[in-house]
């Protein structure tokens, strides 16, 4: 009959003990990938607000540069058939 050392032996000699040490590895990167990105997130905040602000501000430009470019979009369309 087998016995549990039996049993806990015959598994962890067919573990990949690299590829685990490596899977930890990386789950560790990306965890601390994530808190820094959270930590970055309040800033990140402030600039969007800001963005969108000066978007508001220029929308009349950026409504003139987007027909420039359906008007540029049109014409190489008709150059290239």
């Amino acid at each position: 009959m087998f016995t549990i050392i039996d049993i806990l032996a015959s598994i962890m000699f067919k573990m990949p003990y690299f590829t685990i040490i490596g899977a930890i590895g990386i789950v560790t990167v990306e965890a601390k990938s994530v808190f820094e990105n959270l930590k970055k997130q309040e800033k990140g905040i402030e600039e969007i607000q800001k963005l969108i602000q000066m978007i508001f501000e220029n929308k009349e430009e950026i409504k003139s540069f987007i027909t420039f470019l359906k008007i540029n979009s049109n014409e190489t369309e008709r150059t290239e058939k």
